[in-house]
């Protein structure tokens, strides 16, 4: 029984380690970008108010950021953790679901930012206006450097267009 005791404390606390990233699967995505739009980050529980302020290129970009250094937390996980010299816990499921999640994560905000290339883009195109003209909510280079930074592949179209 002392045995089991043991088990059992050992695994309460890699739960507890893992517990860090609860929040990516236990988090509304759609009401965290709400939040994120229209403060640049997400309320915390005791904030009934805040002061709107939409987020920036910085924002976004400590955003992702973030999520990277999440992902590669979470790729460094050990595939297996033996508990007590006897109990084997195979965290591969949960460290590929966990990427998987954090995939969903980031693709939201970049999804967001080339939704911002393109409206950027054929504003410039339709009207003719220049590059930082007002009517565009972020900088079109800036914007295109940061998702590249990222890793993210402008879909063809746009990055066709950019290059003329």
């Amino acid at each position: 029984m002392r045995r089991l005791l043991q088990v059992k404390e050992e695994a309460d606390l890699l739960k507890g380690g893992l517990d860090r990233f609860s929040f990516l699967w236990q988090s509304d995505r759609a009401a965290v970008m709400k939040d994120f739009l229209k403060y640049s980050r997400q309320l915390g529980p005791e904030e009934l108010e805040a002061e709107e302020a939409p987020p920036t290129l910085k924002d976004f970009h400590r955003e992702i950021e973030c999520l990277s250094r999440l992902k590669t937390d979470v790729t460094q996980l050990d595939d297996v953790v033996v508990l007590h010299s006897w109990l084997q816990v195979d965290l591969r499921p949960f460290r590929d679901s966990l990427l998987s999640v954090l995939h969903d994560w980031r693709q939201m905000y970049t999804t967001y930012l080339l939704s911002a290339v393109s409206d950027s883009f054929h504003q410039v195109t339709r009207h003719g206006e220049e590059e930082s003209s007002s009517s565009s909510r972020f900088p079109l280079t800036e914007t295109v450097l940061l998702l590249e930074a990222a890793g993210v592949k402008l879909p063809e179209h746009l990055a066709a267009q950019l290059q003329c």
